[in-house]
């Protein structure tokens, strides 16, 4: 029985509590027969109460880290399904297809596998037996990383780090991690679990408020990103996928030089 291999855990924070109205209808809705432990994960005590969900407060101000650490004593499966709370679940989940990438975990000893394109992979990745199924390079800067995918949960324990990482440093962390640990990954892109993307930079994106808004799902008063911004911002990241590695890296030692600063350093 898929319960018995892996949880589902959503990652969170008091700051992004405004979410969890919309993001827990949507689950609930689109996967509706599902039967794994699922555990929203996030630092202070709250008064919020859902179906089929277990809140876990893990403490005042405890970093993303730090969360991850003190969910795994609660965590009695192999799996666990991994998520944010601003990736909204806005497409049916099938119960079939999340076993199937477990089962191919099982198989082929993997410790990870990402469910969604970001970054995408190289031809030349693709796992013969099955359909849509890439290895990941994790020489990538952000290989593995905090999109929705499959954990080994003793994988995510040798991610744990001392002192403490914010969510953005640990992110930045976890292909490093996985590159010295030699860790097994993957990714399948056969829509196991599709998301909309909600927040950037702490504000709604436009795509998601149309949707939020056509819904009726959101009530909080989070505001709305600048048209403009999003556009740079898309620009941005466009540019930097495709523009060469060592173009990307010169750029940043002459940027960092500067004054600037960047989260993901390479390896």
């Amino acid at each position: 029985m898929l319960e018995e291999k892996i949880t589902l855990v959503i990652h969170s924070c008091d700051k992004f509590s405004d979410l969890w109205d919309a993001h827990i209808t949507l689950l609930n809705r689109n996967w509706a027969d599902r039967t794994v432990k699922t555990l929203l994960v996030t630092d202070t005590q709250t008064d919020k109460h859902y179906e089929n969900v277990t809140i876990l407060p893990t403490g005042d101000s405890k970093e993303l880290s730090e969360r991850t650490e003190a969910m795994l004593a609660h965590i009695d499966t192999k799996f666990v399904l991994v998520t944010l709370d601003d990736y909204f679940p806005v497409f049916p989940i099938d119960s079939e297809k999340i076993e199937r990438v477990v089962k191919i975990m099982e198989k082929e000893d993997l410790d990870y596998v990402r469910l969604y394109l970001r970054p995408k992979y190289k031809r030349r990745d693709r796992w013969t037996e099955y359909s849509n199924f890439y290895h990941i390079d994790t020489t990538r800067n952000y290989s593995v990383n905090l999109y929705v995918g499959i954990w080994k949960k003793t994988f995510i324990g040798k991610t744990i780090h001392k002192p403490p990482l914010n969510a953005w440093d640990y992110e930045v962390s976890l292909t490093k991690i996985a590159h010295e640990v030699g860790a097994r990954c993957a990714v399948s892109l056969n829509h196991e679990f599709e998301i909309l993307d909600v927040v950037r930079k702490g504000k709604i994106l436009n795509k998601a408020n149309r949707y939020l808004k056509e819904n009726d799902l959101y009530h909080g008063n989070r505001p709305v990103i600048s048209r403009m911004y999003e556009i740079k911002l898309a620009i941005r990241t466009w540019g930097i996928r495709m523009m060469p590695r060592c173009i990307t890296n010169l750029a940043r030692k002459i940027m960092t030089r500067l004054g600037h600063s960047y989260y993901s350093q390479g390896i």
